[in-house]
């Protein structure tokens, strides 16, 4: 793990407390779907002050509220079971807060080697305690983070407004006042100057860190994406191999590997490096969608169905569930299916995705002749032209009523030629 646990929080304790009405005036979640432990994260953070508390015991749950609400302390348990893990939620949090670096993510957990999972600087949580620990931990380890988060909270208010270059000066302040935030320091100072577009410096900066310790992976990903700009593509391959040899969970490094291979026209290599990564963030529906469409690509059919399947499954009831997630699944086992790839369970499947497209769409005519397109289609490629007929006549009903999208003229004469009606 990388500054979390290396970093001396010794000199922190010359900081001032904050304020009470600053304390009550933040959002804390709670994410657990252990009842005792709930309660007694709430006791601990009502002890400190904090009034604005909510709860909640499922990972699907907590993801929801923090897709809508801006909270800023978030303390989720790694396993909740179900689809959704504390890992999932940390990264959404991450991606979700982006510029707003002073949220706090603590991760508890009662897997004791949750630090080999944790490595990827994106997605690394503040802090995080093992299960079962006492009071006097948590506080402890709390304090240390908001002692962490004042010291850094300049550079923060100048990233919210863009001043790129002031990030750099006070990270270099920081740095001679607080060398044992050295490495955090650094990684500031190369997002300053790639952000303002200084790509070879940054790279060189990140290169002068790597010549300083090889084993950093962040470093190795920052001249990556400096690369990336620079369409020094091989280099960028290179050095995000290296990224994921260090850090096998740097899932942002899988996600640009994918990108360059894509853009040198490398499709099979994308599709490696977005497996690469579900192996190691299973949960994750964008990149299954992503594998997905990749595949389709690259006709690799059978990924690309399980692949859309996986992330129909973890969608399922959430924000991450929209319809064009249902089309791309229907539209692979359709093509399944014109390969002649038939078999009762694919039909089956075919079936529960139209009927859930439907159910998501049925207020947006669009959607409903979409649906009724991709039917009619599956339907003809297994020669069942009696059922596509029916389908076709429900659909003309439903057009007639304005709750389907009409066809062009040119489309209604090309799809009756197909069923035989003309």
């Amino acid at each position: 793990m990388s500054d979390i646990t290396q970093v001396d929080f010794t000199a922190t304790n010359t900081i001032t407390d904050t304020p009470k009405n600053s304390i009550t005036d933040k959002r804390v979640l709670i994410i657990e779907d252990i009842a005792e432990m709930r309660l007694m994260l709430k006791s601990l953070m009502t002890s400190l002050g904090y009034e604005k508390i909510d709860v909640e015991p499922s990972g699907q749950g907590g993801l929801k509220r923090i897709l809508n609400f801006k909270y800023d302390i978030v303390l989720s348990d790694y396993n909740l079971g179900g689809n959704i893990d504390g890992q999932h939620i940390l990264e959404t949090t991450r991606k979700n807060y982006s510029l707003d670096h002073s949220a706090i993510f603590m991760m508890i957990t009662a897997d004791t080697t949750y630090e080999s999972v944790v490595s990827a600087v994106e997605y690394e949580p503040d802090s995080y305690l093992v299960k079962p620990f006492p009071p006097t931990s948590f506080h402890r380890r709390f304090n240390k983070i908001i002692g962490q988060k004042k010291i850094f909270s300049i550079v923060d208010q100048a990233r919210k407004k863009d001043d790129y270059e002031s990030m750099e000066k006070h990270a270099q302040e920081i740095l001679k006042a607080y060398p044992q935030y050295a490495s955090m320091c650094l990684k500031v100072i190369g997002e300053s100057l790639y952000k303002r577009k200084q790509y070879k410096s940054a790279k060189q900066h990140y290169a002068m860190i790597v010549d300083g310790n090889s084993t950093l992976a962040w470093a190795y990903y920052g001249m990556a994406q400096c690369d990336v700009q620079l369409e020094e593509f091989p280099s960028a391959i290179n050095h995000l191999e290296k990224t994921v040899a260090l850090s096998k969970h740097f899932l942002s490094a899988y996600d640009l590997l994918a990108d360059v291979h894509t853009q040198m026209g490398n499709l099979e290599k994308s599709q490696s490096a977005i497996l690469r990564a579900l192996e190691n963030s299973p949960r994750s529906v964008e990149r299954s969608q992503r594998l997905g469409r990749v595949s389709i690509e690259i006709k690799d059919w059978v990924i690309a169905e399980q692949s859309f399947s996986r992330a129909i499954r973890l969608a399922k009831d959430t924000s991450s569930e929209n319809v064009e997630l249902y089309y791309d699944y229907l539209k692979t086992i359709t093509a399944m299916l014109e390969q002649g790839i038939e078999g009762t369970r694919l039909q089956d499947k075919f079936r529960r995705a139209l009927s859930r497209l439907r159910s998501l769409g049925q207020s947006n005519p669009n959607v409903l002749s979409n649906s009724f397109r991709l039917e009619i289609q599956q339907l003809l490629y297994r020669n069942h032209l009696g059922e596509a007929i029916r389908s076709w006549q429900l659909w003309s009903k439903l057009i007639e009523k304005g709750e389907a999208s009409a066809l062009t003229l040119a489309q209604e004469l090309t799809l009756k030629k197909r069923l035989g009606l003309l």
